[in-house]
């Protein structure tokens, strides 16, 4: 995380009674105040905005000079009173529907966590956030952590939804109450409409769908009716005090670029991970971030079809005879009914990256799953990324009812090309080889690796896994940084060595003093003596940038606004001769 700049926005992070009482002194100014959870309590992210006149900029100024230097070592000083409750305090703004008076059958009487503890970071709570009201909380976990029932109740919606992609919704206590699940993958959904379901049954897996920053479960909590029928959403962490952990088998958590792809692949998944420099920069991060939709259509195999699809990454590209448009090239009724928002900016734009990769990714996991459910039922035949490929080609139902990729030789050119480009022209196979580090900083890497794909958010990024953005007054704001769940490039160190040290240390979140930190021990001789695991700084004692060594002359980096997680060159991450510390 680079230094802050303080103009007429500025932010800190202090502990919460401070912030309450301080920001009440700033009368006549605004203030959004995010929390999140360091381990021991919760800390507010509380931005102030002058009023037009700066009548309160001295003001203000005297808070930041005063607290300001708290910022990230707030969390190192003793808790008066004890271990904070896992849950953040209440709003002093609250409106009814933000109460949290605890629901009938609340923790106690057979309430279990949603995701087991140890396996999830809580990212964004309840309340106000970006002018709305945030109507559960953020529990971020890698793809595929198992979600559980968190009370025994029936289903009242198990599908497609409007900005959760897809949700589940339990309702319980005789329609007293619902709890909602969102943004999950549908082929992770476990139940359906109708069911009856038990605490601590598996009923989905984490996902990345819908207005999504990252992946995470929203999980809410509806009280005074269902979420469908007259209830009102209230904070659900309360309620889950004092429940009990799920008893199912571990996390199934697949590590972006690492998973099996399974049966019909071909051999695409011999680098499902994104050669560096290999597709237009504006590409890249959304090409990566579409690559974690599903595990079987990887960030190489959405770079050739785009290639494809657009004649070469041609961001305004289009067909006359067909009326495809865009880099991913789809057709306006298709894109009425099956294009997304990937960049959350309230709009779904054809010619826009972000949103047409996110996009062309959603779609072909929907087709790859008509697919295989065709497959198991003997309707089709062939490779599955091969008929998923046709599906977009030529139609689903041509696909279907030819039992097998369409004959035509425009989709038996494409269906041949994509996969042999993706595997030739596009994957990076050294980046999917495990990691020849061991202990610590193996260790290091293998919990940093595990989240590529994520993305960027300055300020984000915790000892437990990502957290919420927040606000820089410049560049980071305008990218909505505060408004996503995700890492900035200390924030990914600070998680990759707390994981290794089994929680024992924790670096501070600001790139000089995480080089200065006297844990970590100094190694010279280039990169002749670098592991993996060691930490990379630019040269010159006052570093803006950090990443973490993999092996091979390779880092993994969160590297600015607009990007993701992602694996890169030392020299274009760090540049030449860099400082390295090597910690545990």
């Amino acid at each position: 995380m680079k230094a802050q700049q303080v103009n007429t926005k500025f932010g800190a992070v202090l502990p919460h009674d401070q912030i309450a009482h301080k920001t009440g002194e700033l009368t006549g100014t605004s203030h959004d105040v995010g929390w999140f959870f360091d381990g021991d309590r919760w800390l507010s992210v509380a931005i102030l905005t002058s009023k037009p006149s700066g009548g309160d900029q001295a003001a203000g100024n005297e808070i930041i000079k005063k607290f300001a230097k708290k910022v990230f070592d707030a969390r190192k000083e003793p808790v008066v009173g004890g271990t904070a409750d896992r849950a953040p305090p209440a709003s002093s703004s609250a409106t009814p529907s933000s109460q949290s008076a605890p629901a009938d059958g609340g923790a106690g009487d057979g309430t279990t966590m949603p995701i087991k503890t140890g396996d999830y970071q809580l990212s964004s709570p309840f309340g106000p956030r970006g002018g709305e009201n945030h109507q559960g909380s953020d529990f971020a976990a890698p793809l595929g952590t198992p979600i559980y029932a968190a009370h025994e109740g029936k289903v009242a919606a198990s599908g497609p939804a409007s900005g959760f992609g897809n949700w589940i919704i339990v309702d319980f206590n005789d329609g007293k109450a619902s709890n909602v699940y969102g943004h999950m993958r549908a082929a992770d959904l476990k139940v359906t409409t109708g069911d009856t379901v038990k605490a601590g049954q598996q009923i989905a897996a984490v996902g990345n769908e819908g207005q999504s920053s990252g992946p995470h479960l929203h999980f809410e909590l509806w009280q005074g009716g269902t979420r469908l029928q007259g209830g009102h959403a209230v904070d659900p962490m309360p309620w889950l005090r004092g429940a009990s952990q799920p008893s199912g088998s571990g996390a199934n958590v697949e590590l972006v670029g690492a998973v099996d792809r399974g049966t019909g692949c071909g051999d695409v998944a011999t680098g499902s991970t994104l050669k560096p420099g290999s597709v237009p920069a504006e590409f890249e991060p959304w090409i990566i971030k579409a690559g974690t939709v599903c595990p079987e259509i990887s960030a190489p195999l959405i770079a050739a079809q785009t290639h494809q699809e657009s004649g070469g990454f041609q961001v305004q590209a289009t067909n006359p005879k067909s009326g495809a448009a865009g880099p991913a090239q789809f057709m306006a009724a298709t894109w009425a009914a099956k294009g997304v928002d990937g960049d959350g900016d309230g709009k779904k734009d054809i010619y826009s990256i972000a949103d047409s990769m996110m996009s062309m990714a959603h779609y072909d996991c929907e087709l790859l799953g008509i697919m295989r459910d065709a497959m198991s039922a003997g309707k089709v035949h062939g490779d599955l990324v091969e008929l998923t490929l046709s599906a977009y080609n030529c139609g689903p139902g041509a696909t279907l009812a030819a039992g097998s990729p369409c004959q035509n030789a425009e989709t038996q050119h494409y269906i041949k090309i994509i996969p042999a480009r993706a595997r030739t022209v596009y994957a990076n196979p050294d980046a999917d080889t495990p990691v020849s580090g061991e202990g610590f900083g193996g260790r290091v890497v293998a919990a940093a690796m595990k989240w590529r794909g994520t993305t960027y958010a300055w300020g984000g990024g915790t000892g437990r896994g990502p957290s919420m953005g927040i606000r820089d007054g410049g560049v980071a704001d305008s990218f909505g940084d505060f408004q996503k769940i995700g890492f900035d490039c200390s924030g990914l160190v600070i998680h990759g060595v707390f994981q290794a040290s089994g929680g024992t240390i924790e670096l501070p979140h600001y790139t000089v003093s995480q080089l200065n930190d006297k844990r970590g021990k100094p190694v010279t001789g280039g990169q002749a003596k670098w592991l993996p695991g060691d930490i990379l700084f630019p040269a010159g004692g006052n570093p803006q940038h950090v990443a973490i060594y993999i092996g091979d002359g390779k880092v993994v980096e969160a590297p600015q606004s607009g990007d993701v997680v992602k694996v890169s060159p030392v020299a274009s991450a760090v540049g030449a001769n860099p400082d390295a510390r090597r910690f545990g």
